[in-house]
């Protein structure tokens, strides 16, 4: 059971970020059909993210108290509405509406479903499970864009959207009949033990928590990767061919070849991660030791780039740039979740909300590096290095400070056997 509700995740993460980046692949002809300016369209972009963040805290608090599967379920099946909804958008002010508020219901997927591989699986598995969703990102985000670009071309952008729509029904009906809330009944006891722990919770220690360095700088590292995914989406197909010197589609080909060693890299790393973890049982040198030496040579290799510009070293180093800085994005969430249990949904969604932040300010502060050096390569390679910097740093300071919580192993021995027998 656990690996279908596994798979069911994969595809639920494929579908939530295809849902992000089919806006981009129809950027044209949506300008074209409404008559967008750039400013107009730079506005449809940053719509997704205004209530993305909040919305990824409160719709993964509330799963904490009603159920994963409860809520997995409404917002996926809102997902759908609203794609189905853009057959009706006629001008701006309803694309921005519809963003806005697509970005508002699909902000908790990622939290909740971190929180609920958490459940399923035993702690040797969790760093592989966490990978399994994060690669679902990277299939929606980069693998299946010719797809996505086919649909556009041959249905239309708005009937391309409302396919998307209907995916997320057919999801949200298997993800009801297909799987369970829980592992096993017992569980369901530890369950209400744990609810009315969450009663007990007091804002103020809470916010102690979340200063504590385990969460805060696992926190500022998944920050700074994440400042790296919205740069690889929104920058790097045109670094490559401005500044790399590639043509339309070896940039096309580089970035699918990006995608799929990355999701590779960043799963052996998981893996790795589980083994040392279930060999030992030490936090420290199985997840974050591990995840923060991952990130501080991958920062390396995305460096090396405007040294050697050569398009098929850009490619190498950039796969390997990708794949060992994303090692924070699926075990930043198990960390996060060891430090408060029972609120494993609320903890991670402050990892997915520090991340859309970063969606914000990404963006600009690459374009406005550009504008200020004067010189768009230099600009582009500045940019390069300002991230890979912020990678290094985040890490050093991750590895230095970070000490997760050691739990009492009678506290987790129930949950592991329980989904180790599924």
């Amino acid at each position: 059971m656990r690996w279908v509700v596994l798979v069911l995740l994969f595809f639920g993460a494929i579908i939530n970020f295809a849902d992000k980046s089919i806006i981009g692949l129809a950027a044209v002809p949506i300008m074209e059909d409404l008559d967008l300016s750039y400013a107009e369209w730079g506005l449809v972009g940053s719509a997704y993210y205004w209530l993305y963040p909040v919305t990824g805290i409160i719709g993964a608090a509330y799963a904490d108290k009603i159920g994963a599967k409860k809520v997995l379920g409404v917002i996926m099946l809102t997902w759908a509405v609203l794609q189905f909804g853009v057959l009706a958008v006629t001008a701006l002010p309803l694309l921005i509406i519809y963003r806005i508020l697509l970005g508002a219901f699909e902000g908790p997927y990622s939290p909740i479903a971190y929180s609920h591989a958490d459940r399923w699986f035993p702690p040797k598995l969790r760093g592989f499970a966490n990978s399994v969703i994060v690669s679902g990102g990277t299939v929606g985000a980069m693998i299946i864009a010719p797809l996505l670009v086919a649909m556009i071309t041959m249905l239309g952008w708005k009937v391309a959207f409302a396919c998307l729509g209907a995916v997320s029904v057919v999801w949200a009906i298997a993800f009801q009949f297909l799987t369970k809330e829980n592992p096993v009944k017992a569980y369901e006891k530890a369950k209400e033990k744990k609810k009315r722990k969450l009663e007990k919770i007091r804002f103020k220690d809470f916010g102690k928590l979340l200063v504590s360095p385990a969460a805060l700088f696992t926190t500022l590292a998944y920050f700074s990767t994440y400042i790296l995914v919205v740069w690889i989406a929104v920058w790097l197909p045109v670094y490559l061919i401005e500044v790399v010197g590639m043509s339309q589609g070896q940039m096309g080909i580089g970035v699918m070849v990006i995608g799929i060693a990355s999701v590779l890299i960043y799963m052996s790393v998981s893996t790795l991660s589980d083994r040392l973890f279930k060999k030992n049982q030490n936090w420290r040198v199985s997840r974050v030791y591990i995840v923060g030496a991952a990130m501080i040579i991958g920062a390396l290799f995305m460096s090396s780039i405007i040294i050697f510009p050569n398009p098929v070293w850009a490619v190498v180093a950039m796969c390997l740039a990708k794949g060992l800085t994303y090692a924070i994005l699926p075990i930043g969430p198990t960390i996060m979740i060891n430090e408060l249990p029972e609120r494993g949904g609320l903890m991670t969604s402050i990892l997915t909300s520090s991340g859309n932040i970063a969606g914000i300010l990404a963006p600009m502060v690459t374009g406005l590096i550009i504008k200020l050096s004067g010189d768009k390569i230099f600009g582009y390679n500045l940019s390069v290095l300002f991230m890979a910097g912020l990678v290094f740093l985040f890490a050093v300071l991750f590895i230095t400070l970070v000490k997760p919580n050691v739990r009492q192993h009678q506290d987790t021995t129930a949950e592991s056997q329980s989904a180790e027998s599924l």
